[in-house]
């Protein structure tokens, strides 16, 4: 009777592992990186600044705003927000770049640009009906979308009313 040799090693599974390893390092994941569906390291880290830069302006806001009363409610800021994004959120033809202007320029005091700010949040634009880029806040999209005689004219209404913040 033959004997059966238990203590072979059979190299088969290691084989498995290590190909699927390597395909998932050299092929899949730089694949779900490129199609956006794994975030790179770079990404991860920009969050990270993101998150801390957020706190950063959260922290800077309420300084800058204590002891002022704002004038209008968060509620009215959120709505301005919500025009602000309306008039810049479409492509260049379809702005509002003059009522973005207004509505920006409501600002009274620093306690009303903090509500402001922290009412626009981070928002989606768009470019004929496709969204691009990633998502910004109040001050991305004043800059991105406004030139530069508009946002001199935004600048100096703050100046005139003290209010700290510039674009």
């Amino acid at each position: 009777m033959a004997k059966s040799n238990n203590n072979s090693f059979d190299p088969k599974p290691i084989l498995l592992i290590g190909g699927a390893v390597i395909g998932y390092l050299y092929v899949l994941k730089p694949l779900l990186e490129t199609l956006g569906l794994k975030k790179t390291k770079a990404e991860k880290l920009q969050e990270q600044v993101e998150a801390e830069n957020a706190n950063n302006v959260n922290q800077w806001l309420q300084q800058t705003a204590s002891g002022q009363q704002p004038t209008k409610s968060a509620g009215e800021w959120a709505i301005i927000a919500d025009q602000i994004h309306q008039d810049l959120k479409f492509s260049a033809l379809d702005d509002n770049k003059d009522d973005a202007t207004y509505q920006v320029a409501r600002v009274k005091n620093d306690a009303d640009f903090s509500l402001l700010f922290k009412a626009f949040g981070k928002r989606q634009e768009y470019f004929f009906g496709i969204p691009t880029g990633g998502l910004q806040d109040l001050q991305q999209f004043i800059k991105g979308n406004l030139d530069s005689d508009k946002i001199a004219q935004i600048n100096g209404n703050y100046s005139r009313k003290g209010i700290k913040y510039r674009f």
